[in-house]
């Protein structure tokens, strides 16, 4: 009987210890499982938020479980690659568009640095042998998120719509025997996305009218939480060229870095409207203000209308003068960050 008493009080005991452990936040957490979708090639931002992700991988508070691209062409994914590569993360998978919105651009640094020489051969090793080969994004989607724990993903979108909308499209197959809508809301609990403008009524966002249909559905037809950080927003904070040029000494050639010399004339500052949305997931509620719930319509022309209701699915986010310097600061503090890769 005394045996038993102990070994009562002593699994009392520990159970109460582990609690508290978790309580205390001592007990080490599981890392945010995300999925990045980006018009890589159009603006140089979502080569930026890019690298905030890589640095939560390298503090093991995200898992990147793959990277979509939502831009035509080859040379997105090709420079993705480069980046996975670069920062040490070769396996991550890429999904691309094939068919998508047409969205070439004068300045698109993904082909810059992927053409870069040095001493005569490429400046930036790969791992994908030909990305033309890589899968639908759609069809990647499926196969990752059927492996995944319910309700435990977060899908950040910061370009077009296209592959999203063919996921909801998407019909049961040997990954799953869920539709696509099912399978969002099984394993998905929540789109963060970089969309819309509801500061002036008659202004359209880039990432809407590249592909209105597929943006339209997807508020329209999404069984789970939709956060959006708007244009207004990231215009507001601006990452500083010269931290480009000065803060990043720690390495020779840096693949973001020359994508941003490659982007426009050096200095210049660029708006941060892709880092905003990756920012919420990282640092949920940290410095950003949700607006109240409600329902986002996109009409069609492109424009993004909110009507609060308290059984909406959608919000979007908003910033003060204070609260868009804490997040400049935030971001000129964390991106030229060494990567964990490279070694002292």
């Amino acid at each position: 009987m005394k045996k038993l008493l102990a070994f009562l009080a002593l699994l009392i005991f520990s159970t109460s210890f582990a609690g508290t452990a978790k309580a205390d936040g001592t007990a080490k957490e599981r890392p945010q499982l995300v999925i990045f979708e980006t018009d890589m090639g159009n603006d140089i931002d979502d080569a930026l938020a890019l690298d905030l992700l890589y640095k939560y991988m390298d503090q093991g508070k995200i898992k990147l479980l793959a990277i979509m691209t939502n831009k035509e062409g080859a040379s997105s994914a090709h420079f993705i690659d480069i980046m996975n590569t670069w920062y040490g993360y070769p396996k991550i998978p890429i999904g691309i568009v094939r068919n998508g919105a047409e969205c070439k651009h004068p300045n698109d640094y993904t082909l810059a640095v992927s053409d870069m020489k040095a001493n005569g051969k490429p400046a930036f090793k790969t791992s994908v042998k030909d990305v033309t080969k890589l899968p639908d994004a759609e069809q990647l989607y499926r196969k990752i998120l059927s492996k995944q724990p319910d309700h435990s993903v977060v899908i950040i979108s910061v370009g077009f719509s296209t592959n999203l909308a063919r996921l909801l499209d998407t019909r049961p197959d040997s990954y799953s025997s869920l539709n696509g809508r099912e399978l969002i809301k099984k394993k998905v609990k929540l789109f963060s996305l970089m969309a819309g403008n509801f500061d002036q009524r008659h202004l359209t966002e880039y990432n809407v009218v590249k592909d209105i249909a597929a943006c339209a559905k997807l508020f329209k037809e999404s069984p789970i939480p939709i956060v959006t950080s708007p244009f207004e927003l990231g215009e507001a904070v601006q990452y500083p060229g010269k931290s480009i040029e000065n803060d990043f000494g720690w390495t020779t050639r840096h693949p973001m870095v020359e994508a941003y010399k490659a982007y426009a004339k050096m200095p210049y500052d660029r708006p941060t409207w892709d880092l905003t949305a990756v920012l919420e997931v990282l640092e949920p509620g940290k410095f950003m203000t949700q607006s109240p719930k409600g329902t986002i319509v996109v009409d069609e022309k492109g424009h993004t209308d909110f009507t609060q209701e308290a059984n909406g699915l959608h919000s979007y986010l908003t910033i003060t003068p204070e609260q868009g310097r804490r997040i400049k600061q935030f971001f000129v503090e964390t991106i030229p960050q060494k990567a964990k890769r490279v070694k002292d």
